[in-house]
């Protein structure tokens, strides 16, 4: 599946939850705003692009995290992720690429 020009983030962390996927999640201030321009729950057919490996095609819903602040005690953090399906959910490295696409689902409801 070909990329397309739109890179949705560089993964920062990643986590496996158990039966539903693996959440990739990029630094805010730096890959929040394309992942804005997509409702919650969106599905997207994307590529991870490894830093070394060959790439893996995947389908990817838009998610949103909440988490308290490390800054301040009361606050809570808001931040858009993809939840990763994966033929197994294993951890994604920092560093990896998640790019749209060229190709998306017909069905919104995969």
């Amino acid at each position: 599946m070909p990329l397309t020009s739109e890179k949705l983030l560089t993964v920062d962390s990643s986590f496996v939850l158990t039966g539903l996927g693996v959440l990739v999640r990029t630094n805010p201030e730096t890959g929040q705003p394309r992942l804005l321009h997509y409702p919650l729950h969106t599905v997207l057919a994307v590529v991870l692009v490894f830093a070394d490996g060959p790439p893996m095609t995947a389908t990817a819903s838009v998610e949103e995290v909440t988490r308290s602040s490390p800054l301040a005690a009361q606050a809570m953090l808001t931040e858009y992720a993809l939840l990763l399906q994966l033929p197994e959910p294993v951890a994604v490295p920092a560093g990896t690429e998640v790019w749209l696409a060229a190709e998306q689902p017909a069905d919104p409801w995969l």
